[in-house]
């Protein structure tokens, strides 16, 4: 009896990790989801640190328009999308996008 508790210990050990890791990632997720811009970051962005960007719209919860660009270390930052220089950065990532979509075809 006590050689087939072993497996099943370990097999329920390996299931309670494997639950909290899906859950913590899925919570992280959610947060970058809800996260809304109040106002926006003060500054030039550099392309340089960019690796991607989602529209915010206006709502009751986010009450301006913005641009929320994500960085290489993880960090979201607030952009107005009525400047020049924003508009400039979501130009050249999707360019980017269209350049890598197209040569994969």
């Amino acid at each position: 009896m006590a050689q087939i508790r072993a497996p099943v210990i370990v097999l329920l050990v390996l299931l309670a990790v494997g639950l909290f890791t899906t859950e913590a990632s899925a919570a992280k997720q959610a947060r970058r989801r809800r996260f809304c811009c109040q106002s926006y970051t003060g500054g030039e962005i550099p392309f340089e640190v960019i690796v991607g960007y989602t529209l915010q719209t206006t709502t009751e919860i986010c009450r301006i328009p913005a641009i929320i660009f994500h960085t290489k270390n993880g960090k979201d930052l607030c952009a107005d999308p009525s400047q020049s220089s924003v508009i400039q950065h979501v130009n050249r990532l999707r360019d980017t996008a269209v350049h890598i979509s197209k040569s994969q075809s």
